[in-house]
C-alpha cells in the first residue's frame, strides 16, 4: 500500500474511533439525565413552602414544560416567558442564579402570587394568586368543568335571592283551641290591625307571621296600636294590676265579611281566653260579621286583645269606639275566665253565660231580682253550683248587659256556634229526658204486674 492510501486508511480509522467514543458518551449522558429526572420527578412540598408550578426543587422543568420553541400545555406561545418554563439562559421564576428554587421570591425579591415573602402560602390564595373558593372564581376556562368548578374542587353553590324571606316563627305555639274557626287571611283581604304597642321587631314579625301577614307589606294595612295604659283603663276594675302587667303585646287582625256570616275567631299563642270567651264578649260589644285572629308573640292570657279587636273594628266601621259596650265585654271575658277556672273544663261555662245573657236580652231584664231568677234557673239547667261571690259577679255583669241596646237576633247570629251548641244541649237533654221517662214508666208497669200476681 502506498503512502497515500495508508494516510487515507489512518484517517478513516481515527474517524471511526472518534464516532464510536462520541456515541458512548452521549448514551452515558442521556442515561444519567434520565436517572436524575426520575429521582426529582416528585415535587418537593411541605407545609411551610410551595414550589413554583413547572419547576422541581432543583429548578429543572417539570413535565408539560419545554426548552424549545413549541409551546407546551399550560405555557404561552408568545415571547413572554411562562412560569415554570425555560427557553434558554433566562432566569426561571422562583430560582436563583444557580438554578435552585427560592421560596416565594424571584430575582427582584418581589413575593410570588399566593406566597408570602417568607415562603408561606397565603390563606385562601392559590399558587397562581387567585382566590380559592367553592364557586370556581379565579379558574381559567382550561381547568373548569361545565359548572364552572375547578378540577378536584367541591361543586360550588351559587344562588340569587330575589325575594325577602319571611320571618321565622321562633315562638312557642300553644295547641289550637278545639273550637277554633281556622280563620285564614289572604292577599285579597283588607284587614285592620291592632298591634301591641310594646312589641319589639322580632315579636311583631312573629305575630304577623302567625296572622299570615308579610311584615314587608305592613304599610298596605290600616294599623292601630293598643297601649298598656288602655289595658289598665279597661281592666283595672276587674283584674289586679300585677296580672295586667306593664307591656301591651297581644294583637288582633280583623277582616270584614258578608252580612249574616257572624263572628269567626282563631287564636295563636293565647293560653287563657278561649275562642268561645272571645266570641261571647265581642258579640256583647257589638262586633258583627267579621273574621278575627288574635295572636301573641309567645303564650299569654290575651285578655287585653278585646281592646285591640274593638279599636280595629271601630276603624273598619268608621265609628267611634263604644266604651260602654267595650267595658261590658271586658267584664264578661274576665268573669267567664274566672268561672271557667273555678268550675273546671268539664263544665260548659261559655254556654252557661251565653244562656243567661240570651234570657236577659230577650226579656229586657235590668232589675237584680229578675236577673237572679234567670241565674237560678240556669244553674239548675246546667247543674252548676255557684257561691255567693260568683252569683254577685254574674248578676252585676248581666245588669250592664241588660242596659245595652243589644238585638237578640244579632246576638244569636254573631255567636252562632255557641248558641248552636246550646240547641244541641237542649235537644240531647230532651232526648235523655224522654228516654228516662220511658224507662220510668216501664219500671212502674213491671212493678204493677208483679203486685197483681201476688
Amino acid at each position: 500500500m502506498n503512502k497515500k492510501w495508508k494516510k487515507y486508511a489512518a484517517l478513516l480509522l481515527a474517524g471511526m474511533v472518534t464516532f464510536s467514543a462520541g456515541a458512548s458518551t452521549k448514551a452515558v449522558i442521556t442515561s444519567a439525565a434520565e436517572n436524575s429526572f426520575d429521582a426529582d420527578a416528585q415535587p418537593e412540598n411541605d407545609s411551610d413552602r410551595t414550589v413554583p408550578a413547572g419547576n422541581s426543587s432543583d429548578g429543572n422543568p417539570q413535565p408539560g414544560t419545554s426548552s424549545g420553541t413549541t409551546p407546551q400545555p399550560g405555557t404561552g406561545s408568545g415571547a413572554a416567558q411562562q412560569p415554570g418554563t425555560d427557553s434558554g439562559t433566562a432566569q426561571q421564576p422562583g430560582t436563583d442564579n444557580s438554578g435552585d428554587p427560592q421560596p416565594g421570591a424571584d430575582n427582584s425579591a418581589d413575593p410570588q402570587p399566593g406566597v408570602s415573602p417568607d415562603g408561606n402560602t397565603q390563606p385562601g390564595i392559590g399558587a397562581d394568586g387567585q382566590p380559592e373558593n367553592d364557586s370556581g372564581a379565579g379558574a381559567t376556562p382550561d381547568d373548569t368543568d361545565a359548572g364552572g368548578n375547578k378540577d378536584g374542587e367541591r361543586p360550588g353553590v351559587s344562588a340569587e335571592i330575589s325575594e325577602v324571606e319571611k320571618p321565622k316563627v321562633e315562638a312557642q305555639i300553644t295547641p289550637a283551641d278545639e273550637d277554633d274557626d281556622n280563620v285564614v287571611i289572604t292577599e285579597k283581604d283588607k284587614p285592620y290591625l291592632a298591634l301591641g304597642a310594646n312589641l319589639n321587631e322580632a315579636q311583631r314579625n312573629t305575630v304577623l307571621a302567625l296572622m299570615g301577614i308579610d311584615p314587608a307589606s305592613l304599610d298596605d294595612y290600616q294599623v292601630t296600636t293598643v297601649t298598656n295604659e288602655e289595658e289598665h283603663q279597661y281592666l283595672d276594675a276587674y283584674l289586679d294590676r300585677s296580672i295586667i302587667g306593664t307591656r301591651a303585646l297581644s294583637s288582633v287582625v280583623i277582616v270584614k265579611r258578608e252580612k249574616g256570616e257572624g263572628i269567626h275567631i282563631s287564636t295563636k299563642n293565647i293560653s287563657y281566653c278561649t275562642v268561645g270567651m272571645y266570641k261571647n264578649a265581642l258579640a256583647t260589644a257589638g262586633l258583627e260579621d267579621a273574621d278575627v285572629i288574635i295572636a301573641g308573640p309567645f303564650p299569654l292570657s290575651g285578655t287585653a286583645a278585646l281592646i285591640g279587636a274593638m279599636k280595629a273594628y271601630a276603624d273598619m266601621e268608621e265609628k267611634n269606639l263604644d266604651t260602654d259596650s267595650l267595658d261590658a265585654a271586658m267584664n264578661e271575658i274576665v268573669v267567664t275566665g274566672e268561672l271557667n277556672e273555678s268550675l273546671g273544663e268539664e263544665v260548659q261555662t261559655e254556654e252557661f253565660i251565653a244562656y243567661v245573657k240570651q234570657k236577659v236580652v230577650e226579656g229586657g231584664l235590668q232589675s237584680k231580682d229578675k236577673i237572679q231568677e234567670v241565674l237560678s234557673e240556669a244553674c239548675d239547667k246546667f247543674e252548676i253550683v255557684l257561691d255567693e261571690s260568683e252569683k254577685a259577679q254574674i248578676t252585676a255583669l248581666m245588669e250592664k248587659i241588660g242596659s245595652l241596646d243589644i238585638d237578640v237576633d244579632s246576638l244569636l247570629k254573631q255567636a252562632g256556634s255557641i248558641y248552636d251548641s246550646l240547641k244541641e244541649m237542649e235537644k240531647s237533654s230532651g232526648i235523655l229526658s224522654s228516654i228516662a221517662e220511658f224507662f220510668k214508666k216501664l219500671l212502674e208497669a213491671i212493678l204493677n204486674f208483679f203486685r197483681e200476681l201476688f
